[in-house]
């Protein structure tokens, strides 16, 4: 019997390890981060690429008006000397800002020069920045179509957040609903095996086997049966302390696994507690028994290896069924302790 239990308890690992593949879901709060940081990459790579339109268009513009600007100097030289008139005419007819003559020195912030032929005076003037003032321009609708399309992806996000969340929460309440026996509210088989994995080093077994479960079954129906095994469930979860799991293994096997540290005294006491706890009678509607049971203990700190801890708890408790009576045994020792 320890191989099946241990061939059992290997499948059920593997096949929660599958379906907790399946299930894995992202952090809510991770997945959060990310879409924020790729929303933030991907408005900044907008407002580069925007500005270096802006600069291109800009400078575009600048050049094309620095060719005009050169005719036009042709032009208005060609009758006259670079001053004041030259210079209004400049920017009346040929429209270019400014316009005015200096040095280089003079020029002021954003304005732009040109060198006068036979001369060394520059022509000084403001050039417009079309793309600048395309981009001022469209400003407020800019601003309005960024506003709506962060509010969308704050929505989407917060959507998002929240069923990630809903669905962790769902996947840990399928994980914690697989690992319990739908019948006693204790462990099944998959939550035995996946506490003993999870538990500090040293956890001692105690496997139960009731004596008389079958008579009540035969007798009474499985009705009956169920019932009884409630009760011995209720009846083993009041001994259990923090960190201890007790487990229906299957039909009317439990097992008791008891978080360290512990001791052989101290076990032997449960085992008796746990004997006179099912020891007292049941009532079954009008009908009132009595069961009892057969333990096997095995020390955790002797059976590093979880298969042979279990495997070990279950010949002891092969050992106590074989007596007469209601006893609990040692793995590790031939006497026998009597449980009743």
């Amino acid at each position: 019997m320890a191989q099946r239990v241990a061939g059992k308890a290997e499948a059920a690992r593997g096949v929660d390890d599958s379906a907790m593949a399946e299930l894995e879901l992202p952090n809510p709060r991770r997945l959060l981060l990310i879409s924020i940081a790729a929303i933030v990459l991907l408005g900044l790579s907008v407002v580069i690429a925007a500005a270096y339109s802006i600069l291109s268009i800009d400078e575009t513009a600048i050049s094309a008006e620095t060719e005009r600007a050169k005719v036009a100097l042709e032009v208005v030289l060609r009758d006259g000397q670079p001053d004041g008139a030259a210079a209004a005419r400049l920017a009346d007819d040929f429209v270019l800002v400014g316009a005015r003559f200096g040095d280089a020195a003079s020029a002021r912030p954003g304005e732009v020069s040109l060198p006068v032929p036979r001369s060394q005076t520059q022509l000084l003037w403001t050039p417009r920045r079309i793309g600048t003032e395309l981009a001022q321009r469209l400003a407020p609708i800019r601003l309005l179509a960024s506003a709506l399309f962060l509010s969308g992806i704050g929505i989407v996000l917060n959507r998002l957040y929240r069923l990630t969340r809903l669905l962790e929460v769902r996947r840990r309440a399928a994980q914690e609903l697989a690992a319990r026996d739908a019948l006693t509210g204790l462990a099944n088989r998959l939550g035995f095996d996946r506490q003993l994995t999870g538990s500090a080093r040293g956890p001692a077994l105690l496997y139960l086997d009731l004596d008389g479960f079958k008579h009540v079954n035969d007798s009474f129906g499985h009705g009956a049966g169920d019932d009884l095994l409630r009760i011995v469930a209720a009846r083993l979860a009041t001994l259990a302390r923090d960190g201890d799991c007790v487990a229906r293994i299957g039909g009317d096997e439990f097992a008791f696994l008891r978080s360290p540290p512990t001791s052989r005294a101290e076990l032997a006491e449960l085992a008796a507690d746990i004997a006179l706890a099912l020891n007292e009678p049941v009532r079954l509607g009008a009908t009132q028994v009595q069961i009892g049971a057969s333990i096997g203990i095995a020390m955790g700190d002797e059976h590093e290896d979880r298969t042979r801890l279990v495997a070990a708890a279950d010949a002891a408790l092969y050992r106590a069924k074989a007596l007469p009576g209601h006893a609990f045994v040692f793995a590790d020792s031939s006497r026998i302790a009597s449980a009743a």
